[in-house]
């Protein structure tokens, strides 16, 4: 069973202030990209931090917000996380930051996980020797390995790229990189 799962538990260092929350017209960034998930008609939840539940508690349901249940830094965190919340299901990530990805381009990612007969560790899209992790599928017993490295003290990173460089994972080459822009100011339309 699929999982949607919006990634707004980073620490917006260099947007200086929360980026899910940021207004895009008449929708919050991690409210476009809720939406943009639930499309593909699968339940949909949001990785915060502690610090985030409370304003995220007046824009979304207290069952949609996971928050952070791991020590450990980076989107892995999030992911654990959930995946701790929901063991069962695989997810089908987007960042809230990535205020262009498109419906199409997601839906490709899904269809892709659905019908291919052998088994990965990952699906990603990718453009060049670049992984695009946090648009992308990662399987429950790909995440439940993870974490059981995470526990025993043997992960060898925290960082997505890191994981998947040279794993087994299933690419989908980029078509256009554009979608896959993620917003470190506050003005992605300007």
């Amino acid at each position: 069973m699929m999982l949607g799962v919006v990634l707004c538990g980073g620490e917006s260092k260099r947007m200086g202030s929360d980026k899910g929350l940021l207004s895009a017209g008449a929708e919050l960034w991690a409210e476009r990209a809720a939406l943009k998930l639930s499309k593909l008609g699968i339940p949909v939840v949001l990785s915060v931090n502690a610090q985030q539940l409370e304003p995220y508690g007046r824009v979304f349901s207290a069952h949609q917000l996971i928050v952070d249940a791991v020590e450990i830094s980076g989107p892995l965190r999030g992911l654990l996380s959930v995946h701790k919340a929901h063991p069962q299901h695989d997810l089908q990530v987007l960042a809230c930051d990535m205020v262009d990805m498109d419906i199409t381009t997601l839906a490709t990612l899904k269809q892709t996980y659905a019908t291919e007969t052998a088994f990965f560790d990952y699906y990603v899209y990718q453009k060049d020797q670049f992984i695009e992790p946090l648009c992308a599928i990662y399987p429950a017993r790909t995440l439940q390995s993870l974490l059981t490295m995470l526990i025993l003290g043997t992960l060898p990173s925290y960082s997505l790229q890191q994981l998947i460089t040279g794993s087994n994972r299933l690419s989908i080459p980029v078509k256009n990189r554009e979608k896959f822009a993620n917003y470190n100011s506050n003005n992605p339309f300007a």
